[in-house]
């Protein structure tokens, strides 16, 4: 049974809505190292641009933690790249990981995947912050956000055992990519309903949101 959730996000919407049915697989990520990560990153590999934190603004993966998401791709083998930030501001990356529907997928991030240092100050300035308010009235099971130049929505960043209650909101950190960037946003409520739209975030706001409503409704 998923937890309910009270987070925040933001966002600004364009006019281009779609919707997609595609499989729904569980990918597990393992911290293996000896410090907490803080930021968890990911893209689907057809894209130039990174997608949301999936931690959130409220989680941390603990060391010799770990988490669990759905995610979301449209056959039946996929590639993604991922990239965590621990406390420390060493920068672990893993590219081009294949995701099949033939088992779950699991992640492990450990000290052969780290590729650099960063300023954890530096980067917090880098980042936007995106807010999305649920106010469809109907709890929301899953919600995947990727960029709009990917052909896959990604992962569900509430995690595998969170929903989204009406009036309740999720809140993700994206890349500051100096130029608007197009996003597509998809939530799903028990009834496999889905509401799909997509926005593009931007550059000159810290903290954006947009607000899930029934008018985004596929039919």
């Amino acid at each position: 049974m998923k937890r309910y959730l009270t987070f925040i996000v933001l966002v600004m919407l364009s006019s281009t809505l779609w919707a997609q049915s595609e499989f729904f697989n569980t990918i597990e990520f393992i911290n293996n190292t000896r410090e907490d990560i803080i930021y968890l990153f990911f893209s689907p590999a057809d894209s130039e641009y990174w997608g949301p934190d999936v931690l959130g603004d409220s989680r941390t993966l603990s060391s010799k933690g770990s988490i669990e998401f759905f995610i979301s791709y449209p056959n039946e083998t996929d590639s993604f790249d991922f990239m965590a930030i621990d406390t420390s501001g060493n920068v672990y990356e893993i590219y081009e990981e294949s995701i099949t529907d033939e088992y779950a997928a699991q992640i492990v991030i450990n000290k052969t995947s780290k590729s650099d240092e960063i300023d954890l100050d530096s980067l917090e300035e880098e980042l936007i912050g995106l807010e999305i308010i649920n106010e469809t009235g109907l709890e929301l099971y899953y919600l995947f956000m990727s960029p709009s130049d990917s052909e896959m929505y990604g992962i569900d960043f509430m995690d595998s055992e969170t929903t989204l209650q009406p009036g309740a909101s999720v809140s993700v950190l994206l890349f500051n990519s100096n130029a608007e960037v197009d996003y597509d946003i998809q939530g799903m409520d028990a009834e496999d309903d889905t509401f799909s739209f997509s926005l593009t975030l931007d550059p000159e706001l810290e903290y954006q949101f947009v607000e899930i409503t029934m008018d985004d409704l596929d039919f």
